[in-house]
């Protein structure tokens, strides 16, 4: 079957049902090649501070000391969108309310 085509009823249903289960750290990683130039990504942690060092983040990512490029899992991407909502709303002096529905999506 090609891909990018449509299968047919008859072929999905004869493939059985799984289960499958993740723990909490399937979606981290811990290592990688570059994309951009093939070498070996070296974990690098990063600590941002808001708030005159009062809050701290760490980031852990994945860099190629080769071409510079990084990378961050799903967990680090989330904890560092978080850190630029906050820090824009400290900037922008906007309300607290603004924070709460933005940690409660």
């Amino acid at each position: 079957m090609e891909e990018g085509k449509d299968m047919p009823f008859e072929k999905l249903n004869k493939f059985e049902e799984a289960e499958l289960e993740f723990d909490n750290r399937a979606f981290e990683v811990a290592e990688g090649i570059c994309k951009h130039c093939g070498e070996k990504l070296m974990n690098v942690v990063e600590n941002k501070s808001i708030l005159d060092g009062a809050i701290t983040f760490h980031i852990i990512k994945l860099r190629c000391l080769k071409c510079g490029k990084e990378y961050l899992d799903l967990d680090q991407a989330e904890k560092y969108d978080f850190l630029l909502t906050l820090n824009k709303a400290v900037e922008s002096k906007k309300a607290l309310s603004f924070l709460t529905r933005k940690i409660e999506e």
